[in-house]
C-alpha cells in the first residue's frame, strides 16, 4: 500500500516535469510565428508552468508522506 502511494507521487512528479518541459519549449518558441512552431498565445504555456510546478510540489509531498509512513512501519516492526 505505501509503495503504491510513493509510486503515485513519483508518477505525479514525472508528469509535472513533462508539463514544465513542454510549456518551456512553447515559451522558448514565443518569438516564432505559429506556422513555424510558435504558440498562438503565450498565456497558456505560462499557466502550464505554474500548474506543472504545483503538481511537482504536491507530488513531492505525497512521496514524503509515503516515506514517513514507511519509516514508521519499519520502526514498529523492528
Amino acid at each position: 500500500m505505501v509503495s503504491s502511494v510513493i509510486s503515485a507521487g513519483v508518477s505525479g512528479i514525472q508528469g509535472g516535469l513533462y508539463s514544465l518541459d513542454r510549456s518551456a519549449q512553447q515559451i522558448a518558441n514565443a518569438n516564432k510565428p505559429p506556422e513555424q512552431g510558435g504558440p498562438d498565445n503565450i498565456v497558456e504555456p505560462m499557466v502550464d508552468q505554474i500548474q506543472g510546478k504545483q503538481q511537482v510540489q504536491a507530488s513531492a509531498r505525497v512521496v514524503e508522506a509515503g516515506s514517513d509512513v514507511l519509516g514508521t512501519l519499519i520502526d514498529i516492526e523492528v
